[in-house]
């Protein structure tokens, strides 16, 4: 299978390319091993699922390029940026007869004659392996990925409208009643938009996770609702996560299904307030932990001083993943660039009652930031009090579709 690149992303590949020559050369190695899907699709733009069979990139400091893959994907690496056919090397299988695995395969490489590093974060059995041979973990794919290319901005700014489109989804099927199951239906029409606009689409490079956080379940962010949950009042989460092409973004809007009461308000405008201050800091040159340290001291001012209340940091970064450096939180050693990617997303957390959390995503710019999510941000915009028979339909057509339906029709007797 050969893949075409065209002149921009051939351009890419090369900065990238000799950016990490340079970074292995200044860390005195001889050669670099990546070993992540997310790292190996960075500098060859190559994507496949790995399973239990691991797959090996590995880059000298005089530029030589050679892969090591399972013998089923020999073919299929073929569409991998800078890899000529003959550089692809294979091993038999997973498990493999004694002298034909990926172990002894990549041993045949006189790695262990050199001096090497392979990526940090590589699976415990396989780094084993590579640290018996003297090989070293070390994150230099890690640290040229936290700054992006003008192209890599081009790619997160379209996941970024997709996210929004999939919020204004969300918001525009939310009612006082609704399941969380009808709220969940924006992921399937936001995947076949991005299919059909998409012309260079690839399925093992695109993932979208869209769905309303129904109060109290809101609370934990982390958490997965049950279908049949259903939105009543607030304050819900409508979160997105898109995915496109290997690039990542998310859109995350605090709404409600009935009038917010006063507390409801100030609680919302209190986590607009951090990001507010979150905002005015963002500007390279800026340690993340101060960022995130001086919404905490506001939090904690406001009467919010117990982290069970607050549960996690002001944002991360967005890349090739929807969670990657740099950390915007106390404790890490980040400090902002010009063309990092963040999300800016305090929260406050009622347990039982719900959560207030919206996120956007941000690109750090010369002289500050741009917002590169735009879904509505006024409290008026993100109350939706108003139930249509179209709402109604949906919810019925939906809870069919699913098997539900007859404990949806129950749930909304009760609310009439």
């Amino acid at each position: 299978m050969k893949r075409s690149f065209n002149p921009q992303q051939t351009a890419e590949f090369s900065q990238r390319h000799n950016a990490l020559v340079k970074a292995i050369c200044a860390a005195g190695f001889d050669h670099f091993v990546a070993t992540t899907t997310d790292n190996i699709f960075y500098l060859t733009g190559a994507t496949f699922e790995p399973l239990e069979r691991p797959f090996f990139l590995i880059i000298g400091a005089d530029g030589a390029r050679r892969m090591l893959v399972p013998a089923m994907e020999r073919d299929h690496m073929g569409k991998a940026w800078g890899i000529e056919a003959s550089s692809v090397l294979t091993y038999r299988e997973f498990p493999a007869p004694a002298g034909q695995g990926w172990a002894e395969q990549l041993l045949n490489t006189n790695l262990s004659a050199s001096s090497f590093g392979f990526d940090d974060s590589t699976p415990l059995r396989v780094a084993a392996v590579l640290q018996k041979s003297g090989g070293i973990g070390a994150d230099l794919i890690g640290e040229l990925r936290i700054v992006k290319s003008d192209w890599e901005i081009g790619q997160i700014e379209r996941a970024a409208r997709y996210a929004d489109w999939g919020v204004n989804e969300i918001l525009r099927k939310a009612w006082n009643g609704a399941s969380a199951a009808e709220t969940y239906m924006p992921t399937q029409s936001l995947q076949r938009k991005i299919i059909r606009e998409v012309a260079d689409w690839d399925a093992l490079a695109t993932k979208v996770i869209a769905g309303a956080w129904p109060a109290p379940i809101s609370a934990e962010p982390h958490s997965v609702p049950r279908l049949t949950d259903r939105l009543r009042s607030g304050p819900h989460v409508a979160l997105v996560l898109t995915r496109v092409n290997g690039y990542a973004a998310e859109s995350e809007r605090t709404f409600f299904t009935q009038a917010p009461t006063k507390h409801e308000r100030s609680m919302f405008n209190t986590i607009e307030s951090a990001r507010q201050i979150a905002f005015a800091m963002v500007r390279p040159g800026m340690e993340c932990a101060v960022i995130d340290a001086a919404v905490n001291r506001f939090l904690g001012e406001a009467g919010f001083s117990d982290f069970q209340v607050r549960l996690h940091r002001c944002g991360h970064g967005f890349g090739l993943g929807n969670h990657e450096a740099p950390w915007i939180a106390e404790g890490s050693t980040h400090i902002l660039q010009q063309n990092m990617v963040i999300s800016i997303e305090p929260g406050l957390y009622e347990q039982a009652v719900g959560g207030y959390r919206n996120s956007d995503t941000v690109l750090v710019t010369a002289d500050g930031y741009r917002l590169l999510t735009h879904a509505p941000l006024d409290i008026e915009s993100l109350t939706l009090a108003r139930t249509t028979l179209r709402h109604r339909v949906n919810s019925w057509v939906v809870g069919r579709a699913l098997g539900i339906g007859d404990h949806i029709v129950h749930q909304q007797k009760e609310l009439t």
